[in-house]
């Protein structure tokens, strides 16, 4: 709060939040210390990396395509002008989309998973993940229709939680709700002290959701802090028994696994700890340790860190489907801190963020003088 009185307009940027997240976690758990200065390790790494990918959008001249007065505008007049129509209706398209979806997959399974657990292990991997794209559908949106007012979005936001909670997945209704706090946080709708109050709704309605399952399940423990407890303990065992064993075979399965190629990527951490019949989260560390090593957290935040930083400027910037992108990469790499990013439309929509960067690199050099 006394940050927040010193700097009232200055925003909270991702990595930041990266940071304060995996601080959390090491706080409120009993993780090993030497997983723990991996975790920092890992934040550190992603955090420098960040700041040189923002860097890296004036380095590349990024900002002479909205800057009406540069050399580079007033030679291909006009080239630059974002059209947020089309960008509106490719969100609307994607919103239409995934809702058919996730109503194909309740009927699919034959049962509202939110209301009847069995019923959950039926749902489609292929409709579940098409239906995912209403959550960027309509980050798109919002991030499109500048006019759309506070209230309205926050209202339509809590509509589309609550039929995405239909399908007893917690992360989508979390990355659904951030994402859309996200965006309104960046065009300057909210403000810090706002951005804190809806955050703590999005929590509490999360501990609510925890509730509902562990009364459903007749499970005892504290909501939250039990799974996140669950989940530090296997990133324990992940760093001092399984560092680099499975050799890119979780990011494989994360793939293929949605081809029927393979087992999906918790369920093979679940397996090599000799446990079957449920999924188990290794959290993005533990994801990239058990693949490539513990080294490998370097060049996975690093990249990862610049890749971030560079998109966030470019969405401060264009706005539009450039901020919808990143509000959900965003909000989904801060909820894989506890489930890791291994989920194949998660995985696409990183690639997809990375392909925006690509196409601004090459709309300001292909026209520059």
């Amino acid at each position: 709060m006394k940050w927040l009185r010193k700097h009232p307009d200055e925003k909270l940027e991702g990595h930041f939040l990266f940071l304060i997240l995996t601080s959390i976690f090491i706080v409120f758990t009993n993780v090993s210390c030497s997983t723990s200065i991996l975790i920092l390790l890992s934040a550190l790494i992603f955090n420098i990396s960040f700041v040189v990918g923002k860097r890296l959008y004036h380095v590349l001249g990024l900002d002479d395509l909205l800057n009406e007065t540069s050399l580079l505008t007033l030679k291909s007049k006009g080239r630059y002008k974002i059209d947020y129509l089309k960008h509106y209706i490719l969100g609307l398209t994607l919103t239409t989309v995934g809702l058919i979806f996730l109503v194909l997959n309740i009927l699919w399974a034959g049962g509202v998973p939110l209301f009847d657990l069995t019923s959950k292990r039926f749902l489609s991997p292929l409709y579940t993940m098409l239906s995912r794209l209403l959550i960027l559908g309509w980050a798109i949106i919002v991030a499109s229709k500048l006019s759309l007012d506070k209230i309205r979005v926050i209202i339509y936001s809590l509509i589309f939680s609550g039929v995405v909670m239909l399908i007893g997945y917690r992360t989508s209704v979390m990355v659904l709700l951030m994402s859309t706090l996200f965006v309104l946080y960046y065009t300057n709708k909210i403000k810090n002290r706002e951005l804190l109050l809806f955050a703590s709704g999005i929590f509490l309605l999360l501990l609510l959701l925890s509730l509902v399952k562990l009364k459903i399940l007749g499970s005892g423990g504290i909501p939250l802090l039990s799974r996140m407890d669950l989940t530090m303990s296997v990133l324990d065992i992940i760093v001092h028994n399984f560092n680099g064993v499975f050799n890119g075979y979780l990011t494989y399965s994360a793939i293929y696994s949605y081809l029927g190629m393979a087992p999906g990527p918790r369920t093979v951490i679940a397996n090599s700890l000799g446990i079957y019949g449920v999924t188990i989260t290794p959290t993005i560390f533990g994801g990239i340790i058990g693949d490539y090593g513990v080294l490998g957290i370097i060049p996975y935040f690093g990249v990862l860190g610049i890749f971030m930083g560079l998109l966030y400027r470019i969405a401060e910037s264009f706005k539009g489907i450039y901020l919808g992108v990143y509000a959900v990469l965003l909000s989904y790499l801060l909820v894989s801190i506890e489930t890791g990013i291994l989920d194949l439309d998660v995985i696409m929509y990183y690639i997809f963020g990375f392909l925006l960067c690509i196409y601004v690199i090459i709309r300001r050099f292909r026209y520059s003088p």
